[in-house]
């Protein structure tokens, strides 16, 4: 039916919901609210629902997620730390995917944090040779910036002692020169690990769509898009049997074990713009430099307790020439840049150029944007770029943050309320699969500035809930030029919400990560839920 109407709706307003009322959803969008809604109730051709008071939100809006990497991950040994908490854990899971792996067949997994395991290290090709010494094994560090491999994955892929670093990476060695497995950054291209098969990315990226429709989110943008990917997307959008909107940024270089699709767009012609309300392709994401917690990501002053300072991938001159062909061809950038020397080097290559008006115009955004300085801040509010913040990693991985970083630095760590004070948009995420997707996790970590152990990092850049959710809808739908259209309940925009039971303004914060949608509808239609979330 192409007419509904929800009445005994209350809906989401800034920061309340309003009394019971009724919202019409006319193909696909909303068509109105209130009275006007009501009266578009009686007409014979609409369909009435009583939701029975509930509280309807926009669809939540995930601004940098990594959806068919998600979807792998969900076809992988799972060794994240809400799973595994030791080494002997992560060993027991490979022994028994090796009982099911006919010999020689690569065993993947992903999720491994150091920071969450008994002993308290890194582990070792060691500690999985002892298990599965006939396959080739990897695991993918929680941050995505790191790989744990065995020594049958190393010997497959013709890496040994003698094998020197590639530029922008590192193949960790111990004492006594020996390849520990570890391959950080630009070492992971190293590793010859053999993609999935296009029948198994479409089956794991529906496994990951089903749960983003199960914590309420309805639109994606996917930060790694591969020619697979995107192949899949498109396939799926012609076919109609996409069940979230997606909002792909292509993969530009050739790092962390992914082909580059610059150059090749750029032959094509491909621009920012290109699809449809489904499938809209956004730009291009360049990565500069790591992750916190493996010490990767690439910092002015050293790590606690080291003098680690991360690593960067490429050098100015090179970066400002693809970031300047990239804008030349019509594409949109997002540059990730965890620490303050990254950030200052995208800051430093948007300057040069040469096309400031682009830049300032096309909504240019820092992924992450995780330690500005108060110049970074400058820079980003004078130039409207946007701080696509993973404040959801303040939950997650807080803890490694405040280890690695130290107290003092923690005020500067997805510093909302600075952003938010200084006018800069700044939509929250959670780097999906590199922590949980639930956008509740990320707007508690926003709001109460702790993590999941309960450690509290900071008290200066708290915000408020409205302000949280706001991250997750209206400024993230800012990001892609859709702000009319979706995270909002406005007449004209989609018909992507949620609806709760109960009103998070009642919650206790630590009740909102306990909140899952009742319902779920994506341009006007409701979607199946599972039945456990």
């Amino acid at each position: 039916m192409s007419q509904i109407t929800l009445r005994n709706a209350r809906l989401f307003a800034e920061d309340h919901f309003t009394e019971p009322t009724s919202l019409n959803i006319s193909k696909g969008r909303i068509a109105a609210t209130g009275e006007d809604a009501a009266h578009a109730a009686g007409e014979a051709s609409a369909e009435s629902i009583d939701i029975d008071g509930g509280f309807v939100m926009p669809g939540f809006i995930e601004s940098h997620g990594h959806p068919s990497m998600y979807g792998r991950t969900l076809l992988q040994v799972d060794v994240r730390p809400a799973v595994v908490t030791s080494i002997a854990e992560i060993q027991e899971a490979i022994a028994a995917a090796a009982r099911e792996t006919e010999a020689g067949g690569w065993i993947r997994g992903a999720g491994w944090d150091e920071t969450y395991l008994a002993e308290d290290r890194v582990p070792t090709r060691a500690d999985l040779d002892a298990v599965a010494p006939d396959h080739p094994v990897v695991l993918t560090r929680t941050c995505r910036h790191m790989l744990l491999v065995n020594s049958k994955a190393l010997e497959l892929s013709g890496v040994d002692e003698n094998t020197p670093d590639p530029t922008g990476g590192r193949l960790v060695k111990d004492s006594s020169g020996q390849l520990t497995g570890l391959c950080q950054e630009k070492a992971m291209d190293l590793i010859a690990v053999p993609d999935y098969e296009p029948a198994e990315l479409a089956g794991g990226f529906a496994r990951a769509e089903q749960q983003f429709l199960d914590w309420g989110i309805t639109t994606v943008h996917d930060m790694s898009t591969s020619r697979a990917d995107l192949r899949l997307y498109t396939e799926l959008a012609a076919e109609g049997r996409l069940g979230v909107r997606l909002r792909p940024w292509l993969w530009a270089l050739t790092q962390m074990g992914y082909d580059g699709i610059l150059d090749g767009a750029l032959e094509a012609g491909v621009t920012s713009g290109l699809g449809d309300d489904w499938m809209r392709i956004q730009g291009a994401k360049f990565v500069l430099d790591g992750g916190v917690g493996g010490k990767t990501a690439a910092l002015c002053c050293p790590y606690e307790n080291s003098d680690e300072t991360g690593i960067l991938y490429i050098d100015d001159e090179t970066l400002t020439e693809h970031l300047r062909a990239a804008t030349a061809g019509g594409l949109r950038l997002a540059i990730h840049s965890i620490g303050d020397a990254a950030i200052a080097q995208a800051r430093r290559a948007l300057q040069n150029i040469g096309d400031d008006e682009a830049i300032r115009s096309r909504r240019t955004r820092i992924e992450h944007c995780t330690l500005p300085t108060d110049e970074d801040l400058d820079f980003l509010a004078d130039w409207n770029i946007i701080a696509a913040s993973s404040v959801g990693f303040i939950y997650h991985l807080g803890d490694s943050y405040l280890k690695v970083l130290g107290r003092e630095r923690m005020p500067r760590v997805y510093p909302h309320r600075s952003f938010i004070d200084r006018g800069i948009i700044a939509p929250g995420n959670s780097d999906v699969p590199v922590t949980n997707g639930n956008p509740w996790e990320g707007i508690f970590g926003a709001v109460t500035r702790t993590t999941k152990t309960g450690q509290v990092l900071d008290s200066e850049q708290n915000i408020t809930l409205p302000e949280a959710i706001r991250a997750y809808t209206s400024d993230a739908a800012y990001t892609s030029f859709e702000e009319a259209a979706l995270g909002t309940l406005a007449p004209g925009a989609h018909a992507d919400l949620q609806v709760y039971d109960r009103d998070p303004f009642a919650c206790s914060p630590e009740e909102w990560l306990e909140l899952r949608p009742q319902a779920v509808y994506v341009a006007g239609t409701a979607r199946q839920l599972s039945a456990q979330r």
